[in-house]
């Protein structure tokens, strides 16, 4: 049983701890939460007042200077739109078949650095830093247009940070594409 000044600063120092976990939890669910909202982001537009309807075979075009070069994820997400297309009814022809639409797909990365700050305070002072990360940001861009109004009738938009795992960026790809054409418009 505590007694006195002693049993007193015991419980105060109870109190700080349970304070500073609560604190620490706070954290660690704010953390969690804002790492998961700035996850993979999805965007779709388009002409609002085109009939889609109409529109059956679809190419893709040879003539896209932005196209990602031999690369992997570029050869999954054609894949994945390729799969897309044809599953809203799409039928796949070769340019020179004079398509309703025309598919191109873009894409891009940059290098982002982003600093992470850590810290701990205790007897004497405290201790901290700052450790820089290196993220690569990736946009892929999906644009199809009406061949006979030559004109751009709808585009998705995707952004992500890539993992250095080649099997977790496919999924994103996949994942990205998969949000794109949900949003694709009614008949």
């Amino acid at each position: 049983m505590r007694t006195g000044r002693e049993g007193l600063f015991s419980i105060i120092e109870e109190g700080r701890t349970i304070v500073k976990s609560k604190l620490v939890l706070c954290a660690l669910i704010v953390g969690l939460t804002s790492a998961v909202a700035t996850g993979q982001q999805v965007s779709v537009n388009y002409n609002h007042s085109q009939t889609f309807s109409g529109f059956h075979t679809y190419a893709w075009g040879g003539n896209n200077q932005n196209q990602v070069q031999n690369s992997i994820l570029a050869q999954v997400a054609q894949q994945d739109i390729d799969s897309a297309m044809q599953a809203k009814g799409f039928q796949k022809v070769q340019e020179s078949q004079n398509p309703d639409l025309i598919v191109l797909a873009s894409g891009g990365m940059r290098q982002q650095t982003s600093w992470s700050a850590w810290g701990m305070r205790g007897i004497g002072g405290g201790m901290g830093g700052i450790t820089p990360q290196q993220n690569v940001e990736a946009t892929l861009i999906v644009d199809l247009h009406d061949v006979k109004s030559q004109s751009l009738i709808w585009r998705g938009i995707a952004q992500e940070t890539l993992s250095n795992n080649g099997d977790k960026n496919q999924k994103m790809v996949q994942s990205a594409i998969s949000k794109m054409f949900k949003q694709w418009p009614k008949s």
